[in-house]
């Protein structure tokens, strides 16, 4: 089955984060000549997908090709030496063998993103076996008294290089090999023949042939083009889900994400019966600064305080800006004294690094409210809220913890 786009895109992304940045660019050097571009993260994406499709369809063409097999050698059987028949077979079968083994490996393994491409080499070989085999093999198996026979030869030929397009279409430069292993050694040979029969088949499989190829072109390039702009959308999408997800400002996940994802953090613990901790905490005096200084003064402020908790809150712990100068964590299961010392790191942090706006130092600080529980969101918010503003009237600059002032020892909480 094929893999879906998202699963592909999501195992593909983490390998390669650099996708949209497009080309690798090359130094030129004036002494030296041009080094080749590399392939771009998206063009290596959109080969990924198709190689996908090939692998998906070719299945199919193994059935053709040993039904075509035996349908021209129940044909040619009254007019060709059955031995020279039956080795042809065995050629036949045993390159579709190794086809239908590959695929078999595939499937069971399931590669994905850029490790598909790891199986194009041995994909493209096994289907030039298999063109061989019926390009030279017609040579092999061509009656030499019968022109009737010649002709159903090529006929076979014909079909199976149209069944190559419609199956291969979406890998251009294999679709144009396989053709010219199944149709060019016979074309030759009718050429060489001499005949005006012989020579008018050919030419007449070589117009075939060309259109052929010229329509295979054209499905190739839509086809590339249309993954491109899947992928495309796919990233634009992806890209303005993260958006707006984010706080413009601080950097930090914005209200609704906030609550989106705290929700499936609070019912984590509720199954798992574990206490979840949350702080909040507000910039002391916030509007006094916009109102003394103006709001860019404000925006700085913002931004300085998401690069500290970029920096010191753990990964695997919630981050928000949720207000105008209102900031709230949740820890993954915790204690209490945690996430207090937690809110005692973030508030030296905060009182000791100034901010530098228009070459001024701006001072500020932060109260904060710390609680912990096994309730719903809104309650261990609103619990935590309160504690908050027990901090305020306690002279701002504190952390409080369910209404008790705490001042612990600041230790490490670096765990990233």
């Amino acid at each position: 089955m094929q893999t879906s786009f998202p699963d592909l895109y999501s195992s593909f992304l983490r390998q390669h984060p650099e996708v949209g940045r497009g080309r690798v660019a090359t130094g030129v050097n004036s002494n030296r000549p041009e080094k080749k571009k590399s392939e771009s993260p998206l063009d290596v994406l959109v080969r990924a997908e198709k190689l996908q499709i090939l692998f998906d369809q070719s299945y199919t063409a193994i059935i053709v090709n040993l039904l075509s097999c035996a349908l021209l050698s129940a044909i040619l059987l009254p007019v060709q030496n059955k031995d020279i028949l039956v080795t042809w077979v065995l050629i036949v079968v045993a390159s579709a063998l190794i086809q239908f083994v590959l695929f078999l490996f595939y499937n069971r393994l399931k590669p994905q993103g850029k490790k598909v491409l790891a199986w194009e080499l041995p994909h493209f070989i096994t289907l030039l076996m298999s063109s061989l085999s019926w390009g030279i093999g017609a040579l092999y198996i061509m009656p030499t008294d019968s022109q009737l026979h010649q002709i159903v030869i090529y006929f076979f030929l014909m079909g199976l290089s149209g069944s190559t397009i419609s199956v291969y279409s979406a890998n251009r430069a294999l679709t144009m090999v396989s053709i010219a292993f199944l149709v060019l050694p016979i074309t030759l040979w009718f050429i060489v023949m001499g005949n005006i029969l012989a020579v008018g088949t050919a030419i007449g499989a070589v117009l075939f042939s060309a259109t052929a190829l010229r329509t295979g072109k054209i499905l190739s390039s839509t086809l590339n083009q249309s993954f491109k702009l899947s992928h495309e959308l796919q990233i634009a999408k992806e890209t303005a889900e993260a958006m707006a997800q984010i706080d413009e400002l601080s950097g930090l996940n914005n209200r609704r994400a906030f609550y989106e994802k705290g929700k499936m953090l609070v019912d984590y613990c509720l199954r798992n019966k574990e206490e979840l901790s949350a702080i909040i905490f507000d910039i002391d005096h916030f509007k006094k600064i916009n109102d003394r200084l103006g709001h860019a003064a404000g925006d700085a402020t913002i931004k300085h305080l998401g690069q500290i908790l970029r920096k010191t809150i753990r990964k695997s712990d919630l981050c928000a800006r949720i207000g105008g100068e209102e900031f709230v964590i949740l820890l993954k299961p915790s204690v209490l004294d945690e996430a207090s010392q937690l809110a005692e790191i973030l508030r030296q942090l905060i009182s000791k690094t100034p901010i530098m706006f228009n070459d001024k130092e701006i001072s500020i600080s932060a109260s904060f409210g710390v609680a912990i529980g096994t309730s719903d969101l809104d309650s261990l918010l609103k619990q935590a809220d309160s504690a908050m503003y027990q901090a305020k009237k306690n002279g701002r600059n504190t952390v409080v913890c369910d209404g008790k002032l705490q001042s612990p020892a600041a230790g490490a909480f670096n765990d990233k």
